[in-house]
Formats: C-alpha cells, structure tokens, sequence
C-alpha cells in the first residue's frame, strides 16, 4: 500500500534540523521519499496538517509485565495476568509514539512469547522489541523475587547465560549492584563479581548477544565494564575513571533518569520509606553522572524502567523532558536519545531511527514542536508502525 504523509514538520535527528512542510511517502512499510516534491500519486493522503513528525520513539529499558506497584516485591498474579498486563503496557507505549522497545526483565519467558508472536504477525497493537528474559543476579540479589534468576559463582553464571540463550533472548541482563527497589539490598554495593558478570557476557557474546546490566554503585559499575558488559544501567554513581573506562571500551549508558524522579515526586503517596531513602541519597548523583558521561561523549540511550513504582508505561517523554530541563541536554540532542542513538544500542539503526529513505516507517506525530519543548512529546496525536497508522487522535 502507499501512503502520503503531507504537510508534516519533519524532525531530522540525523542532521538537527527540521524539515518544514514535507511528504513523506511510503510504500509497503517503507520510507519512499522526504520532501515537499515527493510524488503522492496512487497514494493514500494522510494530511498532517502542520504537525511534527519524529521517527518512532524508542523506550530502551522497560519492564513489560510490570504495572506499577507501591512496592514491586508485592507484585506478582498468574502467568495469563502477567500475559494481559504487558499486553496492556506494550499499547500504552504504542499510544505514546514508542515503536520499539527493549524489555530489561519480565516474569517467566513471556517478553521471549510475546517479541515471538509479534514478529509473527499476530499482535498488532505493539511495539518491535528486543526481549532479555530474567535477569541474573546473586541468591537474594537485586529483584530476586520479581524478576530473578539466581546464580552465584562463575559457572552458575554461565548455566544462567546458557539457559536465557536457549530461550530465545536478545539481550543477557545482568545485576552487577543492589537497587532502589529490592528491600534489603543497596544501590551503592557491589553484587555479581567482575568474575561472575565475565563469564555470563562471554557466554552471550559468543552467539552474539549483548549484556545489558544493572550497575548503579560505582565499584559495581567498574566489574560490568571490566566483565565487557554491552551497556550500563542506571550507573548513578559514575566517577571520571569509570567514565573513561566506558569510552575506552565503547559501553553505552541508559540512564533511566524517570524511576527516581517521579518516586521522589511521590513521595508522599505511601511509597515504602527505605525506597524513598535511596532515592533521595541517589538523585543528584544520578543527574551528575549523566551530565558527566554525555558531556564526555559516552553514547547515550533512552530508557524510562517503565513498569516501577509511579512509572506507567507512556513517560517516555518525561525522560527527554528530564534530560532538557535537569540536565541541560539540547532538545534535538535528547530526541536522538530516544530514536537514533537506542537503535544504534539495539544494533538496529539500518533499518529505524531516523525519518529516511529506505527505512521502516515507523513515526511519531506531535501537535507542537519538540524541539521548542520538549515535552510537546507528550502529546502523542498519532503512531505509525511499519507504515500503518495503529493510533490516532
């Protein structure tokens, strides 16, 4: 089928510009033409009216089975309720002009079911994903007890590795230090050893699948990127050495700014104490770090940890609004956060990532522009994946 998007502000996140009153035309999913002379004849014509036009967006740490919860320890309900709730937040993020996301943990091996089903054409309204299936932590590790695969020592690691590789993930995930969100354990202290982190990557990076790890303590930090962890979680409390480190090495961060934000801003609201503690001693670190290893050129993803406490699945853009308005990114530098940079992280960027010829047609409409506020994104008026229109205004 082709299809004419017309008089759309087009968002170049490649080139930092924007494209004013273009077409952008497509044809069986792909991105034809970009220009206000493309030929729309034959076409069906989608007029914009004035509207802006990004990529889709990509939410690259999220949670899919989780529905935000006081306290996620409690959280849990059958395979089908968990199936239903990710069904549920995967539409949400579609609503929210997310096109792709890559899940950092779900319940049992429904991210692997689902990214199948999806790939096969039987859900419609979800995003592309790459999925990581439980994440490998010590016994009594950071989400042991909603997420967790437990292994200690350095071949329990690799049979962990093997058994999530024999399951169909894209991504190992890894859990380097304590968190926020696991009673008992804390942010700062170092969990899985560089040892035991070694030999779960080497496992994945032997059939080519990357590690993502939660490392938010420094020490903890240093073992993932020694161990050769693909990307850094969180990494609130980043010191110059181990900024160095990940440039030296290429290791991508995924700062997911949002999940201390917006416990923070609710505080008040019945939140467990010790989890608003740790937030409250990590917050300005967090934002410290990230300001520090973007301003030194570490490359840089978007993430939201969508599915934890206050954290519903369509705060994308309070993520880029974060990094703007805390961090004093520029606004077209955070918007390809959340498109090119994630694909590049995702090893997709060929195919999605920017509005161009050749690639997938996978876009988001906005009624204001982003780049004049950024949190224009969260007023999502239309999402097209592969060509289709699956969410409309």
């Amino acid at each position: 089928m082709k299809r004419a998007f017309t008089h759309a502000n087009v968002l170049d996140v490649l080139e930092r510009k924007i494209l004013n009153d273009c077409t952008v035309l497509v044809e069986d999913g792909i991105i034809t033409a970009v220009g206000a002379d493309a030929d729309t004849g034959g076409a069906q014509i989608v007029d914009l009216g004035g509207k802006y036009l990004t990529p889709g967006l990509f939410n690259s740490h999220i949670h899919m089975t989780f529905v935000p919860a006081l306290d996620l320890s409690l959280a849990g309900g059958s395979t089908v309720a968990q199936t239903l709730n990710a069904l549920d937040n995967l539409a949400m993020h579609i609503k929210s002009g997310v096109t792709f996301i890559r899940d950092a943990g779900a319940q049992g091996n429904i991210g692997v079911e689902l990214r199948n089903a999806a790939r096969a054409g039987k859900l419609r309204m979800v995003p592309d994903m790459q999925v990581s299936g439980k994440a490998i932590t010590m016994t009594g590790g950071t989400a042991w007890n909603i997420i967790g695969y437990e292994a200690d020592g350095e071949d329990e690691c690799r049979k962990a590795a093997r058994l999530m590789i024999r399951d169909g993930v894209d991504w190992l995930k890894l859990m380097a230090t304590g968190g926020v969100l696991t009673h008992g354990v804390e942010p700062g202290c170092t969990q899985l050893s560089e040892a035991e982190l070694h030999a779960a990557v080497e496992e994945g990076h032997k059939v080519g699948i990357k590690s993502m790890c939660h490392a938010q303590g420094n020490e903890g930090i240093k073992n993932a990127i020694r161990a050769g962890v693909d990307s850094i979680e969180h990494g609130f409390f980043l010191d110059d050495e181990a900024i160095q480190m990940m440039l030296d090495r290429g290791t991508w961060l995924c700062a997911t700014l949002t999940p201390v934000h917006v416990i923070l801003e609710n505080a008040d609201k019945g939140i467990p104490e010790e989890f608003v503690r740790k937030a409250r001693y990590a917050y300005e670190h967090h934002l410290d770090s990230f300001k520090r290893a973007h301003a030194a050129g570490v490359p840089c993803a978007l993430g939201t940890d969508a599915g934890c406490t206050f954290n519903p699945h369509d705060l994308t853009y309070l993520e880029m609004a974060l990094m703007v308005q805390k961090c004093g990114i520029d606004a077209f530098e955070a918007l390809a956060m959340g498109t090119i940079n994630s694909a590049r992280l995702c090893g997709v960027e060929d195919s999605l990532g920017s509005v161009t010829v050749g690639k997938k047609a996978h876009l988001a409409v906005f009624e204001k522009n982003p780049i004049q506020d950024i949190s224009a994104t969260k007023d999502c008026a239309m999402t097209v994946k592969n060509g289709e229109i699956l969410w409309a205004k």
